[in-house]
């Protein structure tokens, strides 16, 4: 087992050069997940940052953009509660590719930014449609409302699987960004502290898998934890991290 450096912002663990495996410290969430950590990663430091809970004010973006850039890999990044799945409009800000946003949630995250000024978990996706130039679409899979237009498709929570194919021919871009909130997921799989859909753990691994397969997926984040049902979420990320695994040509768990 290994241990974090705590005092360090940015840490290095595991054995690979390139870990492909990135956990963001918010709450403290993974460090009750501590079969995660045998995968070669990099541990960055966040819950000194105020200002990070629910709402993003431009000062604690600055600061988390400048930690982000000290990661050596663009792989699965881990960020914690779905209250900071605003992070993922940071990590958007990276893509230099046009790409389409492949986001698991139950819910839209599209809160207009009129009625919510602040970057918030709730409206993060909004932001990156207007201010990140290589967002081409967004598809979103799971949510509890549906709507669709040029710029979004949605494929509302059902309690059948849609086909893969199906998502894939929605999906206009060669390049893209999986996103998943295991608020997606129904409660037998993973518990969150927003209310959740019906999608199994094997369903959302299937789909990750179809869209490694038949597209250049340039990144994946995944947030949605609890501290109060660590071990089911940790079984949930595990599967979740060994269906991007073997897609990526990096070093797994030792």
């Amino acid at each position: 087992m290994y241990n974090l450096v705590e005092e360090k912002t940015c840490t290095r663990v595991g054995r690979s050069m390139h870990p492909s495996v990135t956990f963001l410290n918010f709450d403290h969430t993974y460090t009750w997940q501590r079969n995660l950590l045998r995968f070669p990663h990099e541990w960055i430091d966040m819950y000194d940052i105020k200002g990070t809970n629910l709402y993003c004010d431009d000062d604690a973006m600055q600061e988390i953009e400048k930690r982000l850039a000290c990661r050596h890999t663009r792989g699965i990044t881990f960020i914690g509660s779905g209250n900071y799945h605003y992070v993922s409009y940071a990590l958007l800000k990276q893509l230099h590719e046009p790409f389409t946003l492949v986001l698991f949630d139950h819910h839209t995250d599209m809160n207009e930014q009129t009625l919510f000024p602040l970057l918030s978990c709730g409206s993060w996706v909004s932001y990156a449609q207007k201010h990140v130039p290589t967002l081409k679409h967004v598809v979103i899979i799971g949510s509890a409302t549906s709507h669709t237009s040029s710029q979004v498709t949605i494929f509302p929570k059902s309690d059948f699987m849609y086909a893969p194919m199906t998502i894939m021919r929605a999906i206009p871009t060669k390049h893209i960004y999986i996103s998943i909130d295991k608020d997606v997921l129904r409660p037998q799989d993973a518990q969150t502290n927003w209310d959740q859909g019906t999608m199994s753990l094997r369903t959302l691994t299937t789909y990750v898998d179809y869209l490694f397969r038949y597209k250049h997926v340039i990144g994946v984040d995944v947030c949605g934890e609890d501290r109060s049902f660590c071990v089911k979420n940790e079984q949930a990320n595990e599967a979740i991290i060994r269906a991007c695994l073997k897609h990526m040509p990096i070093s797994s768990a030792s």
